[in-house]
C-alpha cells in the first residue's frame, strides 16, 4: 500500500509550503548520479549529494528500512515549516522501496564538525549568532507555528552551517506535533545522549522544555567546545555542577581560543543562561523566546564592549527602482526565485478569468484582489493586481519582506508576476475574509468574545514576530487581519514595512490607527505598531470604527478616547458589541480593555511590548473560558422555570382585574410578585399555538441583556399559556412621551433611551434574530429611566393568521414587509426610525389609518425640504429652542435614513446604534459647541 495516493499527491504538493515538489524515482536517481557521492549516514539512512535541473545543488536524504510511518512524519513537519534558520524542504519521492526526501545543500557541514575541528578558529561574534539563530528557530516551532512542534534533537550534528556560517536547524526525524495540552507521553526513547533531557527518562513528559535543555547543552558546547560526552564523562553535567559555585567556577571550562579579558563578561552571560536551561525542574526553564532574546542583549553587549557596529548580514534591498514600462526587462535573478514562484501574465490571466470583475473581492488605493485558481484549479489563491503608476517601491518591498519572512500568523506569499507592465502578487486565499469583514461588512458574522480574543492574539504573535525580526510593519488594520478557513488570524500587506527608524518625509500608514508620536516625529517604532494594535482591540470589542463625527463640520474624536472615559466613569458596557452582552466576563473584559488603553498610550515610552500583550490577551482569554465552562455546567437550569398553573391562579388572586395593568385584543397583562419578586404575566394563550409557544420560550430565555426585559419563567398548563418577565416599574415610553401619567423626558434622557433599544436591537440581529414588534409601548423604563425591551415576537412566518394580525393592525409596519411577507432586521430598522420620530416630536407618528395623514408621511416630506424652521415647529414643545439645530438636523436624518422604502436603502442596526452612541457621548463630554454647530453647555444643562 502506498504511503500517499495518487489522488492525493496534488495536495501534498500544494499544501503549506507552495514549492515543495513530487519527484519521482528516476528524477532522484539522476539528481543524485544513482547515489553517487554520500554526504553522511545517520539511523535511519543515508545523505547524498544531488544537483536540479537547473544546476542548484540539493541534499538527498534516502530512508533505509521499514520506517514509512518515520518518513510521513518527518514529511509532514518538516514541510509545515518556514522558517530561515530550519533547512528548505524542496521536495520528496514516495515510491515502491523508495522514501526520498530533498532539501538545501549547505556547504559547511554541521556544527559538530567546525566546532571540533581544532585547525579552524572560530570568533565568539560567529559562536553567538549561531546560538541566536538556532534559538530563533526553536522559538518559531515552540510558539508561531499552527501546531506547536518539538524538535526532540538539538545537538550540533543536526544544526548545518551554509557558506556564511548561518545556522540551519535539520533532521526532524524524531519531531513530535503537540496536543493541545502541550504535552505528550511516550515511552520511546528519543534524542542523543548527552543532549537528552534527564527528566524525561524518568517520566515519559515530552515538552518543549525537552529541546531548552538539549539547547542549553549545545551552548555548553559553543563556549568551551568540548563534546557532550567524552569517553563516559559528561561534561554538560559537569559544567552545571561548576556553575552551583557561581559564574565565575566555569571560566577554567571555558574555550581559551575565545576566554579572553573583553569577553568574560557576556561568556559570563552565556554560561548563566545555559545553566537555566539545564535545570532539573523544566517549569522554572525559560522559554526559547526569552533564550532568544537573552542571546540578542549578549550579542549586542559584545559589540558595544568590543567597539564594533552590528551589520545585518541578511538584509537585501533593490538598487534601483525601475519605471514601470521596464518592469518586464528586470533580471530573473534579482527576485527571490528560490522561495516563491514566478508566474506568466497569461497564468494570471488564466487563473482569475482574464480578470472577471466577478472575481473582485477587494480593493483599495494600491491596486485590486481578484480570487483565482492555480496548479490545474486545484489551489484557490488571492491575486493582487497593484497599480504601476504609484506602487513600485511598495511592490518590491512586499516581495522583499513576504519571501524572506514565514510565519503562521503571516499570509504565505506564493509568488509574483513582473509582465506587460503588471506588478502582481500571488497569496494564499484566506477563506474566511477578513475581520473587518465580520464586523463592519456586509456579509458579517456574529463573533464570540473567545473567537475575538483568539484572533487578537493570532495577529499578536505575526505582529511580534516581525517586531522579531526588526521589522516595523505600519499598517495594521482590520482588514488587514485575514482569516483562514480554521478562522486563525494573518497579517498581510508588508508594503508600507520598514526595517529602520530613520525619519522619513511621508508618513506611512491608515486614518485612525497611526501612532500620534509617530505623526510629530516622522520616526516610527515598533510601539507605532503596538499603538495601531491598541486601536485594533477597541475596535474588535465595540464593533465600532476607530475614528467618527456627530455633525458635518465636526472635528473627529477617536474610539480610545471614548473607552478611556467610559472607564473613568465605570460604564464599560457601553463601548461592548452588542452582540456580546450577556456572555463576556466582566474580568476578561477588565483585562482586554486595560490592554488595549496601554497600547493606545500618547508616548510610545508608556506602550508595553507585543509580548506582554499577548501575554495579557491569553489572561482574558482564560478569563472567558473559565467563565464559559463554569456557565455551561448550570446554564439549562438557568434557562427558565416552568410554574403551575395554581401558582399563576395565586399570585394574581384568579386573575382579579385590578392587577391587570394592560390589555391588547390578544393578550393581557398583570403585575404581581412571585417570592418578592415584582412580575409582569402575560396571557398569550390566544396568540400562539402550543409549538410557537414553545419557540420562544427557548428563544427568549437565553437571551441576556441589559436592554431586554427578562424572560423568568412560563406556563403552559390547562390550556392557557403565560409568560412571567421581570417587573419594570417606570413604565413604556408612549407613556413619558405623550401620555398623561409620566413627566416628560429631557433631551439627554431621551438619547440614552435610543442608545439603549438600539443596542438591544443591536444584540438580537447579532443572533439572527428579529423583534417583531418595535414600538414606544414596547419599550419599557426602570426606575433610573434605563430602556428595555419587551414583547419579542416570532417572525410572522412562524405564527399562526390569528396571530400575525398583531404586526398588521398596530401601525408599526414596514411598507416591504406589506408587499414580500418577509419580516427583516431592516422591518425592525424601519419601525425603529418610527420610534426615533415619536422621541423627537412627542406625539404618535400612527395618528389615521390614512398613510397620506401619518405623521411619519408628513415628516419624511420634510426631509426633502431640509429646512431647520420645519424641525423646529415640529419638535416636541418641551425640548424646542433646547436641542441646537445642527445636532437636531442630524439626529432627524438618522431616523429617516432608517424609513426608506426599500430595506436595502436603510441602515443596519449597528450602523444607527453607532450614530446615536457617539452623538449621546459626545453631548455628554462636551464634544459638540456652538462653534461647530451643535450643542453647547448651556444648552446641555437647560436640556437637563
Amino acid at each position: 500500500m502506498e504511503l500517499i495516493q495518487e489522488a492525493d499527491r496534488s495536495k501534498w504538493m500544494v499544501h503549506s509550503n507552495h514549492s515543495i515538489r513530487c519527484f519521482t524515482q528516476g528524477d532522484i536517481e539522476r539528481m543524485s548520479n544513482n547515489y553517487r557521492t554520500s554526504l553522511g549516514r545517520g539511523a535511519f539512512g543515508e545523505v547524498y549529494e544531488g544537483v536540479l535541473e537547473d544546476g542548484s545543488m540539493v541534499a538527498v536524504k534516502r530512508l533505509i528500512g521499514s520506517v514509512k510511518e518515520q518518513f510521513a512524519k518527518e514529511l509532514i513537519i518538516h514541510r509545515e515549516i518556514n522558517h530561515k534558520n530550519v533547512v528548505r524542504l524542496i521536495g520528496y519521492c514516495v515510491e515502491e522501496n523508495v522514501l526520498v526526501l530533498v532539501m538545501e545543500y549547505i556547504a559547511n557541514g554541521n556544527l559538530n564538525d567546525v566546532l571540533h575541528d581544532d585547525s579552524r578558529p572560530i570568533p565568539l561574534d560567529i559562536r553567538l549568532r549561531i546560538a541566536i539563530e538556532c534559538a530563533e528557530a526553536l522559538a518559531y516551532m515552540h510558539s508561531h507555528m499552527y501546531t506547536q512542534v518539538i524538535h526532540g534533537d538539538i545537538k550540533p550534528g543536526n544544526i548545518l552551517l551554509d557558506s556564511n556560517f548561518h545556522a540551519k536547524l535539520s533532521d526532524f526525524g524524531i519531531s513530535r506535533v503537540v496536543n493541545t495540552d502541550k504535552t505528550l507521553y511516550t515511552n520511546n526513547v528519543i534524542g542523543s545522549i548527552g543532549y537528552m533531557d534527564p527528566l524525561f527518562s524518568l517520566d515519559g513528559r515530552l515538552t518543549v522544555k525537552y529541546d531548552v535543555y538539549s539547547f542549553g547543552a549545545v551552548l555548553v558546547e559553543l563556549i568551551t567546545r568540548k563534546k557532550a560526552v567524552v569517553e563516559n564523562v559528561n561534561n554538560v553535567y559537569a559544567f552545571s555542577n561548576a556553575l552551583t559555585r557561581g559564574v565565575r567556577g566555569v571560566r577554567e571550562m571555558l574555550d581559551v581560543d575565545i576566554a579572553r579579558k573583553n569577553n568574560m563578561k557576556v561568556l559570563e552571560g552565556v554560561a548563566k543562561l545555559a545553566g537555566e536551561c539545564l535545570r532539573m525542574d523544566r517549569d522554572k526553564r525559560p522559554g526559547m523566546i526569552v533564550v532568544a532574546e537573552r542571546l540578542r542583549v549578549l550579542q549586542k553587549s559584545s559589540y558595544q564592549d568590543q567597539g564594533w557596529q552590528r551589520v545585518d548580514l541578511f538584509s537585501w534591498a533593490w538598487k534601483s527602482i525601475p519605471a514601470p514600462a521596464a518592469l518586464v526587462n528586470i533580471q530573473a535573478n534579482i527576485l527571490p526565485s528560490d522561495v516563491c514562484r514566478q508566474f506568466s501574465f497569461a497564468e494570471m490571466k488564466s487563473a482569475t478569468n482574464n480578470f472577471d470583475n466577478s472575481l473582485l473581492v477587494g480593493k483599495g488605493g494600491s491596486g485590486r484582489v481578484y480570487c483565482g485558481q492555480i496548479n490545474g484549479r486545484k489551489t484557490n489563491v488571492a491575486i493582487k493586481c497593484m497599480y504601476t503608476d504609484t506602487v513600485v517601491n511598495e511592490f518590491y518591498t512586499e516581495i522583499e519582506m513576504m519571501s524572506k519572512h514565514r510565519h503562521r500568523n503571516l499570509v504565505p506569499l506564493i509568488g509574483y508576476c513582473i509582465e506587460e507592465d503588471a506588478m502582481i502578487l500571488v497569496y494564499d486565499y484566506m477563506a474566511s475574509g477578513s475581520l473587518h469583514g465580520h464586523l463592519h461588512g456586509e456579509q458579517k458574522l456574529p463573533l464570540s468574545w473567545k473567537q475575538r480574543i483568539e484572533i487578537c492574539i493570532g495577529a499578536g504573535h505575526g505582529l511580534r514576530y516581525l517586531h522579531e525580526q526588526q521589522i516595523i510593519y505600519l499598517n495594521l488594520k482590520m482588514k488587514n487581519i485575514l482569516l483562514d478557513e480554521e478562522w486563525v488570524a494573518k497579517i498581510t500587506d508588508l508594503s508600507l514595512s520598514r526595517t529602520g527608524t530613520s525619519v522619513k518625509t511621508r508618513v506611512a500608514g491608515t486614518h485612525g490607527y497611526i501612532d500620534p508620536e509617530y505623526l510629530i516625529t516622522g520616526r516610527p517604532t515598533e510601539k507605532s505598531d503596538v499603538y495601531s494594535f491598541g486601536v485594533v482591540l477597541l475596535e474588535t470589542l465595540s464593533a465600532q470604527r476607530p475614528y467618527y463625527s456627530i455633525c458635518q463640520d465636526e472635528q473627529g474624536h477617536s474610539l480610545s478616547s471614548w473607552t478611556l472615559r467610559c472607564k473613568e466613569e465605570g460604564n464599560l458596557d457601553q463601548i461592548v458589541d452588542p452582540c456580546l452582552m450577556g456572555i463576556i466576563n466582566l474580568w476578561s473584559l477588565n483585562k482586554f480593555v486595560e490592554i488595549a488603553l496601554k497600547c493606545v498610550a500618547l508616548k510610545g515610552i508608556d506602550r508595553p511590548s507585543m509580548g506582554d500583550v499577548i501575554s495579557d490577551l491569553e489572561h482574558a482569554l482564560q478569563w472567558q473560558e473559565s467563565a464559559d465552562a463554569s456557565e455551561s455546567s448550570i446554564l439549562p437550569s438557568r434557562l427558565c422555570r416552568q410554574f403551575w398553573f395554581a401558582e399563576m391562579e395565586a399570585v394574581t388572586n384568579y386573575f382579579d382585574k385590578s392587577l391587570l395593568i394592560d390589555s391588547g385584543s390578544f393578550d393581557r397583562v398583570y403585575h404581581s410578585q412571585i417570592d418578592g419578586v415584582a412580575i409582569t404575566l402575560v396571557d398569550v394563550t390566544h396568540v400562539y399555538s402550543v409549538c410557537a409557544f414553545h419557540g420562544l420560550i427557548e428563544i427568549t430565555s437565553k437571551l441576556v441583556h441589559d436592554h431586554l426585559v427578562p424572560l423568568i419563567g412560563y406556563c403552559d398548563e390547562q390550556e392557557m399559556m403565560l409568560l412571567v418577565y421581570e417587573y419594570v416599574a417606570g413604565g413604556n415610553l408612549s407613556e413619558h412621551l405623550y401620555g398623561t401619567r409620566k413627566p416628560p423626558l429631557n433631551w439627554i434622557q431621551r438619547m440614552e433611551i435610543c442608545v439603549g433599544v438600539a443596542r438591544g436591537l443591536c444584540y438580537l440581529h447579532g443572533w439572527q434574530l428579529t423583534h417583531g414588534a418595535v414600538r414606544t409601548s414596547n419599550i419599557l423604563l426602570d426606575e433610573e429611566c434605563l430602556a428595555k425591551i419587551t414583547n419579542l415576537a416570532l417572525p410572522p412566518n412562524l405564527l399562526d393568521n390569528q396571530a400575525s394580525k398583531v404586526h398588521e393592525t398596530d401601525g408599526y409596519i414596514d411598507p416591504e414587509y406589506l408587499h414580500t411577507g418577509v419580516h427583516t432586521e431592516k422591518s425592525d430598522v424601519y419601525c425603529f426610525g418610527l420610534v426615533l420620530l415619536e422621541v423627537l416630536f412627542g406625539r404618535p407618528v400612527i395618528k389615521h389609518q390614512r398613510l397620506e395623514e401619518q405623521i411619519a408621511w408628513l415628516l419624511i416630506r420634510g426631509v426633502q425640504q431640509q429646512t431647520l424652521d420645519y424641525l423646529d415647529q415640529n419638535v416636541d414643545p418641551f425640548l424646542r429652542g433646547k436641542i441646537n439645530p445642527q445636532f437636531l438636523k442630524k439626529f432627524f436624518r438618522t431616523a429617516a435614513k432608517c424609513l426608506a422604502e426599500k430595506g436595502i436603502h436603510r441602515p443596519s442596526m449597528r450602523d444607527v446604534m453607532s450614530d446615536l452612541q457617539y452623538a449621546h457621548f459626545s453631548l455628554k463630554l462636551g464634544w459638540i459647541t456652538d462653534d461647530s454647530g451643535c450643542m453647547s453647555d448651556d444648552a446641555m444643562d437647560e436640556g437637563r
